[in-house]
C-alpha cells in the first residue's frame, strides 16, 4: 500500500491534478472528472477535501453503492500523518503540509508510488466489483454473455460501471452498434425534409380526410403541414415516456435469453455504462427499427399522408431529446431549468432507475407517479 504526506498530495494539486479524499484514502479523479455525472465542476470544488460527509448526505444526493465503487477504481493509496500513521481527515489538504523524511514505496491498485510522484491508474478492462459473483468475462464482448446472468440481470444492469464497452467481436457490428451525438442530426434532419416535402406534394396534389366519427371527418391539406408538424413534435414527448418506461425498463424473462440480448443491446448497455459517451444516442440502425414501429402506430389512426408530416414532427423531437440526453450527460448546462434536468437525469441513472422516465420533459412523470422528488 502506498502513503501519501499532505505536501505530496498539494504538490499535485498544484500541477493540475483533482485529488480527493474519503476515509483515510487518496484518489486521483483527475480522468474521471468529465464523466462525472454531477459534472466536473463539482469534484474540482472538492479538490483536497474528504468527501466522506458529503457523499453520505442527501444534499445534493446521496451517493449510490455504484458510485462507491466507481471511486474504488482511482484509489493510489492511504494518507500519512507525521508520524507515519494513516489519517482520516474532514478538512482540506493545508498548502503547508508538513511531510516526514521518505515514502513507503510500493503499488496499488496497479500504480507506482515514487519519488513523492502521484500517478494516475490506469483504465484496463474492467470487473464490476460491485456485483457478487459476476459471471461476465470483461475481457471478451459481453452482449451475448449477459443470458448467463438469469434473473439476475435486470440488477445488474442498474449497477453503473464507469468505462467503455465492448458488445460484438466482429468490428463491423461493433462500429454499427455504436454512435457519436452529432450522426443523429446528420440522418435524421434529411429524412425529416424529405417526410415534410412528400406529405406537402401528396397532401397538395390530394387532400385527405382525418376521421372524427365514422360518418363524418376533418379535410386535410398542405396548408394543415404546420400544425401536423407542431402536433408531431408534442407528440414525441408522450412517445419518449412511453418508450422509456414500457419497453426500454421492462424487465425481461430471464428465459428467453434473445429478449435479454435485445434489452441490453438497446438500453441496457446504457444504464450500465452510462458515462460511455459513444453509447449514448442511438445508432441509425436500431433507431429505425422504433422509428418503423411509431410510424406504424400513427397509420393506425390517420391517413398516411397525414401521418407522414406527424412522423416528422416527432422525429424532429426525437432529434432535440437525444441532443439533450448527451447534453445532460457530457455537458455543464447552464440556465436553472437544464440544471434541474440533469439533476433530475442523474437521479434516474444513480438512485432509481424505475421513476424519472422522462428525460427532454419531466411533464408525464408527475401524471403517471414517477416523478423523482427533488
Amino acid at each position: 500500500m502506498i502513503y501519501y504526506t499532505e505536501k505530496e498530495i498539494k504538490e499535485e494539486i498544484d500541477k493540475g491534478k483533482i485529488i480527493i479524499l474519503s476515509e483515510g484514502k487518496v484518489y486521483d479523479v483527475t480522468d474521471f472528472a468529465d464523466r462525472h455525472p454531477g459534472g466536473r465542476e463539482h469534484l474540482v470544488k472538492q479538490v483536497g477535501n474528504d468527501v466522506t460527509q458529503q457523499m453520505e448526505s442527501e444534499t445534493p444526493h446521496h451517493h449510490s453503492l455504484a458510485a462507491y465503487t466507481i471511486l474504488k477504481k482511482y484509489c493510489i493509496g492511504n494518507l500519512m500523518q507525521k508520524n507515519g500513521d494513516l489519517r482520516h481527515r474532514n478538512g482540506t489538504v493545508k498548502s503547508n503540509g508538513t511531510t516526514t523524511n521518505g515514502t513507503v514505496n510500493g503499488t496499488a491498485n496497479g500504480v507506482a508510488h515514487s519519488n513523492g510522484t502521484v500517478h494516475s491508474n490506469g483504465h484496463s478492462r474492467h470487473h464490476d466489483s460491485s456485483f457478487p459473483d459476476d459471471p461476465i468475462n470483461w475481457d471478451e464482448p459481453i452482449l451475448f454473455q449477459v443470458p448467463k446472468l438469469g434473473d439476475r440481470y435486470f440488477e445488474w444492469v442498474h449497477r453503473p460501471i464507469d468505462g467503455h464497452l465492448r458488445l460484438m467481436k466482429s468490428e463491423i457490428c461493433e462500429s454499427f452498434s455504436q454512435c457519436p451525438w452529432y450522426m443523429v442530426p446528420m440522418v435524421w434532419i434529411p429524412v425529416v425534409m424529405l417526410l415534410l416535402y412528400t406529405s406537402y406534394t401528396s397532401l397538395r396534389d390530394e387532400p385527405c380526410s382525418f376521421a372524427v366519427t365514422f360518418s363524418e371527418g376533418i379535410p386535410i391539406t398542405s396548408y394543415h403541414l404546420p400544425l401536423l408538424y407542431i402536433v408531431g413534435f408534442l407528440l414525441w414527448t408522450l412517445d419518449e415516456y412511453v418508450i422509456h418506461r414500457w419497453l426500454f425498463h421492462l424487465c425481461p424473462p430471464s428465459k428467453y435469453p434473445v429478449i435479454v440480448i435485445l434489452h441490453f443491446l438497446f438500453h441496457g448497455q446504457h444504464h450500465k455504462a452510462p458515462m460511455d459517451k459513444m453509447r449514448l444516442v442511438f445508432p441509425p440502425l436500431p433507431a429505425a427499427s422504433l422509428a418503423l414501429l411509431l410510424y406504424s402506430v400513427y397509420c393506425l389512426f390517420m391517413p398516411y399522408t397525414m401521418a407522414l408530416a406527424v412522423f416528422a414532427g416527432s422525429i424532429s423531437g426525437y432529434i432535440v431529446y437525444d441532443m439533450i440526453h448527451y447534453y445532460l450527460h457530457h455537458g455543464t448546462p447552464y440556465g436553472s431549468y437544464f440544471r434541474a434536468l440533469k439533476r433530475y437525469h442523474v437521479k434516474h441513472h444513480y438512485l432509481d432507475q424505475q421513476k424519472g422516465f422522462g428525460i427532454s420533459s419531466k411533464m408525464w412523470d408527475y401524471p403517471f407517479g414517477t416523478l423523482i422528488k427533488e
